[in-house]
């Protein structure tokens, strides 16, 4: 756990000038010295003259601790993260991690969250927070990752971005502002298009995102933002068996061929925030409103095309009290959310990539009402923080297609989440602490909806998946030096994990496992030489496995979880000279992992590694900058993405061999 985490890829932010002062956690929704805070969270600052490619989110994490991702380049599944096995299972966008953009929840009620619509363009800052956190936001909190983009500054900058790269990759952006009084605007465009390294990849999206923030006193804030996204194609080239990853990279399933495997997706989503800040009084409250279209074709005929509208919005709000006696300081924290999402999903015959007959229609809503209690003690050297949410979870199913019969449905998953951990400062850089929490994580209305029987309504065979986490670890940090060792074991009941089936290959189905136990360890470490070189590291073990886990007369006590390596990390360098250059390079791990449930099919590990060179200029008397980069430096044949328990040994997805990229940025 990195307690402020420099960046390798154009951080401005130096570790010589790092306090340890209280700040506000977004994450956390806390003040707090972030080194006191029993738990394990990172906090990443990214600058403007990011040097990464800017094609994915993984881009961006790939330094931070206790985060994994896969398919950074299949735009039509979008980038799969896991936090500690958490998120694991998703065939598509994210499960089991919450989403937070600019203090407004990316992640769908029931769990889903995308980053297709993300203005990667204009990240300024990650918190991630490790572990379950359903006490600070309910379902589907293995993790939390909480993403905060530029503010408009004074004098406002203009920026013109332009980038490429191998394998036709296209990136076009501007980002400019306005600043009138109290009031400032920032804009941000952004055209993203390639051809892909496999064959049927090709992608485009075009964005635009939009932030105002008025100062209403100097102790409020009022903030609003606009998200508009829309990729007129994004083509999944599907997975490949060991013998054509081997041969034939860069081809494409033959049925995804066929049946004009991909989507078309646009999103709408708009909301507004309130701050007020004193001393000893904080209100933040928050609310918006999302629309999503979705139209995706899938490798097979029946129910192959699947056309979604999708309408959510929520409102939340939390309130914190501080005292302090001297002696001891007293943050109690009160809130509540509010969140609805309504989809209605059609799904019709795939006619070799053309609408043929309804073979599905129905809406399907998941309303949630959570109300959570946090206090946190600080005395003298201990910091006690804990509290407990309840969450009433309404699911609920209008079956329209009766041919078949009325698969109408309704459900209510309610759960509690406590949670509590205490820290001690050793000595004046080196902290301990331990927690234990409790979680849960409900199936999403997609994977509800997937039926394996074939009918309409929901699976009845999925429930609610519960997870119990210890943890505890060691947190140092000086002026040059940061670290940390965190060890955390989770067990976990009704794992939801994805399978295919012969009739229906390249749909994914999801069944629950019995009980798992998950124990790992995380180490992060960052040193600062002299003032312009920074080396940085991660180490990450794993150890997850099914205790109690049985199907079809088969037993998988203490086989692996598919999907995790057992070891993963990273090794990063960075150095500046004559404020003028800039070098980076960053060395990232992956280990041995199974691509199913029985642990028969290896996936062999692996290194890569990325360098970027950047050059600082002058233009029209502001700073620009170009940069040249490398991804897959040594030319490394690995799996972009395992597909869990697909049919046919189906489980790889090739990434793309090494590949050069530029981007120069003009402001004015």
């Amino acid at each position: 756990m990195l307690l402020i985490t420099s960046t390798l890829h154009g951080q401005v932010d130096s570790l010589a000038t790092l306090k340890l002062k209280e700040v506000v956690v977004n994450s956390l929704k806390q003040s707090t010295v972030i080194a006191k805070f029993p738990g394990a969270i990172s906090i990443q600052n990214i600058s403007t003259d990011f040097d990464g490619p800017k094609q994915s989110l993984q881009d961006y994490l790939t330094n931070l601790p206790g985060i994994i991702s896969f398919n950074a380049h299949n735009y039509a599944q979008d980038l799969r993260l896991s936090v500690r096995g958490f998120g694991s299972r998703s065939a598509f966008g994210i499960r089991g991690i919450q989403l937070i953009v600019d203090g407004i929840p990316e992640t769908t009620p029931d769990g889903q969250g995308q980053l297709d619509n993300l203005p990667l363009g204009i990240l300024s800052k990650i918190e991630l927070i490790r572990g379950p956190s359903a006490l600070r936001y309910g379902n589907a909190s293995g993790g939390v990752l909480y993403l905060e983009t530029q503010d408009s500054e004074n004098p406002v900058p203009h920026r013109i971005e332009m980038g490429g790269g191998q394998f036709g990759y296209r990136l076009l952006e501007y980002t400019g502002g306005v600043r009138e009084g109290k009031t400032s605007v920032l804009f941000h465009l952004n055209h993203r298009e390639g051809k892909g390294y496999r064959q049927h990849s090709r992608y485009k999206t075009h964005l635009f995102n939009t932030k105002l923030k008025h100062t209403i006193s100097a102790k409020s804030e009022l903030s609003a933002q606009l998200n508009l996204m829309h990729s007129p194609y994004a083509d999944d080239a599907g997975g490949q068996t060991l013998e054509e990853f081997t041969q034939n990279r860069r081809s494409a399933r033959d049925r995804n061929v066929l049946f004009k495997s991909g989507e078309t997706v646009s999103h709408v989503k708009a909301g507004v925030g309130y701050a007020y800040t004193s001393e000893n009084i904080r209100l933040k409250s928050y609310g918006f409103y999302a629309y999503r279209l979705f139209n995706g074709r899938l490798p097979f005929e029946n129910g192959g095309i699947v056309d979604l509208s999708r309408n959510y919005y929520g409102q939340g709000s939390d309130l914190t009290l501080k005292y302090n006696t001297g002696k001891l300081i007293m943050e109690t924290l009160l809130g509540y959310s509010f969140l609805s999402q309504s989809d209605h999903r059609n799904r019709y015959v795939n006619a070799n990539g053309r609408q043929g007959n309804l073979t599905l229609d129905q809406g399907e809503n998941f309303q949630r009402f959570g109300s959570y209690f946090i206090q946190q003690l600080q005395y003298k050297r201990w910091t006690l923080n804990g509290g407990i949410r309840w969450d009433s979870n309404q699911l609920e199913l209008m079956d329209y297609f009766l041919s078949n019969g009325d698969a109408t449905d309704q459900r209510n998953l309610n759960a509690w989440s406590p949670k509590v951990g205490l820290s001690y400062r050793i000595t004046s850089n080196l902290y301990g602490y331990a927690n234990h929490a409790k979680s849960y994580e409900t199936p999403t209305l997609s994977e509800l909806s997937a039926d394996p029987n074939g009918g309409g309504g929901f699976n009845d065979l999925l429930t609610e998946q519960i997870a119990i986490n210890t943890e505890f670890g060691f947190k140092f940090t000086s002026n040059q030096t940061q670290g940390s060792i965190t060890y955390f074991h989770i067990n976990s009941q009704n794992d939801l994990v994805p399978y295919e089936l012969a009739s229906s290959p390249g749909r994914t189905f999801y069944r629950n496992t019995g009980t798992t136990q998950r124990k790992g360890i995380e180490v992060d470490f960052q040193h600062q030489f002299y003032s312009n070189t920074t080396v940085q590291m991660t180490f990450n073990s794993t150890h997850f496995t099914y205790t109690n886990f049985q199907r079809d007369s088969v037993s998988f006590k203490g086989k692996t979880l598919p999907g995790i390596p057992k070891v993963f990390g990273s090794v990063a360098l960075r150095k500046e000279w004559n404020d003028r250059w800039k070098f980076s390079w960053n060395r990232v791990y992956r280990g041995e992992l199974y691509a199913n449930d029985t642990n028969t099919a290896t996936v062999d590990g692996f290194w890569i590694d990325q360098i970027a060179l950047t050059h600082t200029f002058a233009f029209l008397n502001t700073q620009s900058w170009a940069t040249l980069g490398c991804s897959n430096l040594l030319n490394i044949h690995y799996s972009d993405n395992i597909r869990i328990n697909a049919f046919g040994g189906r489980f790889y997805e090739a990434a793309p061999t090494r590949s050069a990229y530029f981007r120069l940025a003009f402001n004015f």
